[in-house]
């Protein structure tokens, strides 16, 4: 249950609300965060609750007791203060994986409304943090976002009101361009990552500039995969009025030695 309101910050270019539980009188933390405007945002859970819960088995996350919710991966890691921590990336405040397709610009507040507790299970054993409705937490991360994309030279507004996001003219051949960035000095050296990048598209459809929200750490990869997206067209967003209009796409993968798209 919880035992405190939400706070929110937004230090370093990362939007965070995050929120003190217990269980048995023993604390626990869940933390929701974003570092770029999105649909998707990153959770975080931490307590002595979760300590049963091993990395190489997928959880099963519910967002309401009535549903059944979806499988995924998560990292899941020692912590000092908390014991153990369970970190799920991209994740909709649904009972729905991330799709495709949709304005990913910002965080559907009604579908947070309908959230009553973020519950995360493996095998027959489950922890649920009773958050009650994500309404104001999403609101929260949506402002934040908003003043990132101020920075960007975009106006939140219109970006909220698009009919048609930002999107690779032809997604396989911007994949295989990818791939061919992260191709064999990288692969020699196991040159390893996450890597997060958004491009900003003009009117026409063309890429003006990429920015990376999180490298690899590898400077000459990092360059070569913002460069590889930038040689792609974009089909461009359309604005409410069905206009073609200045917008961004992102990428958040995992590079390995077998890439990952």
């Amino acid at each position: 249950m919880p035992t405190g309101g939400w706070v929110s910050s937004s230090e370093g270019g990362l939007c965070r609300v995050q929120r003190a539980f217990a269980a048995d009188g023993r604390a626990h933390l869940l933390i929701l965060e974003q570092n770029a405007p999105d649909r998707a945002v990153g959770i975080a859970l931490a307590g002595p609750s979760l300590a049963s819960f091993r990395p190489e088995t997928p959880l099963r996350v519910r967002f309401a007791a009535d549903r059944a919710g979806f499988e995924t991966r998560a990292r899941i890691e020692p912590n000092s203060q908390f014991g153990q921590v369970v970190v799920i990336e991209g994740v909709w405040l649904g009972n729905t994986l991330p799709q495709r397709d949709g304005n990913r610009s910002h965080i559907d507040v009604a579908l947070a409304e309908h959230v009553d507790r973020i519950a995360v299970a493996q095998g027959s054993g489950e922890v649920g943090f009773a958050t009650g409705a994500l309404g104001d937490a999403a609101r929260a991360l949506n402002a934040c976002t908003a003043q990132i994309m101020r920075g960007w030279g975009l106006d939140p507004e219109v970006q909220y009101r698009l009919q048609r996001s930002a999107a690779p003219v032809d997604a396989d051949r911007m994949m295989k361009r990818l791939r061919k960035a992260y191709a064999r000095p990288a692969l020699r050296a196991l040159q390893q990552g996450t890597i997060d990048l958004v491009v900003f598209t003009d009117a026409l459809g063309k890429a003006r500039d990429c920015r990376l929200l999180v490298a690899t750490g590898y400077e000459a990869l990092d360059k070569a995969m913002c460069a590889a997206a930038m040689n792609e067209g974009f089909t461009p967003a359309l604005g409410a009025d069905g206009q073609a209009t200045a917008s961004f796409w992102r990428l958040r993968t995992r590079l390995r030695v077998a890439f990952s798209g």
